[in-house]
């Protein structure tokens, strides 16, 4: 179903999924901000951030589950460019695998994918959550489809929104916060302010284009 467009149109039509997600509605925002025209995929209009993404300028909304494979080709129609976060909702390499065939159909000329490590090539247990996303970008680099491969770091608002020991920050009297996590004090980690930093980094990538970009991560 369409949300609330104006009649704008750019040279770039994006395919999105997963839009009130993190990722993904911080590249919209930023994407809809300059006039390029993005087609949103959303499990539900439910919660703040999916009613915001419905409210913004050159965006089309499609409701429904990444199952829908005619949902998926919908989605891909008129679409040049894609930015790409596949979760766990499903049978994430099979959805993320028919996202890649429906792009490579429509002729997309440049995908990002959100991809992550997979650990067991390093001699650690696989993560689940992130070797899917690993034997999905490796699936794109076998059907040669121009692509880029974001990888992110630690959400900085992960610590305050999840409810999780790993996630969880203590509020202390003086204004302060307590963290404990299962990380030596001296380690360096990739932190990512998501909101503000995904959507930006992705705009340029994709208007630096595959030329420069393509089998990169």
């Amino acid at each position: 179903m369409p949300g609330r467009t104006v009649p704008m149109r750019s040279q770039h039509t994006v395919a999105v999924i997963n839009s009130s997600g993190r990722q993904a509605s911080s590249f919209i925002r930023t994407a809809s901000a300059v006039g390029w025209n993005v087609r949103a995929q959303l499990r539900n209009r439910v919660g703040t951030i999916a009613e915001e993404v419905c409210s913004l300028p050159n965006v089309i909304t499609f409701e429904g589950e990444l199952e829908d494979k005619v949902l998926i080709d919908e989605l891909f129609q008129g679409c040049d460019l894609a930015f790409i976060n596949t979760t766990h909702w499903g049978d994430e390499i099979a959805i993320g695998c028919a996202l890649v065939n429906a792009a490579k159909k429509a002729g997309v000329r440049h995908y990002i994918y959100s991809s992550m490590p997979d650990h067991s090539e390093f001699g650690y247990d696989a993560l689940p959550m992130w070797a899917s996303k690993k034997m999905i970008e490796k699936y794109i680099r076998k059907i040669q489809l121009p692509a880029t491969f974001l990888y992110t770091g630690i959400y900085h608002n992960n610590f305050t929104s999840l409810n999780y020991p790993l996630f969880r920050m203590e509020l202390l009297d003086n204004g302060s916060f307590v963290w404990q996590a299962p990380f030596e004090p001296d380690a360096e980690l990739p932190w990512l302010d998501a909101e503000h930093d995904v959507g930006p980094a992705v705009l340029q990538i994709l208007k630096q284009g595959p030329q420069t970009w393509k089998g990169k991560r």
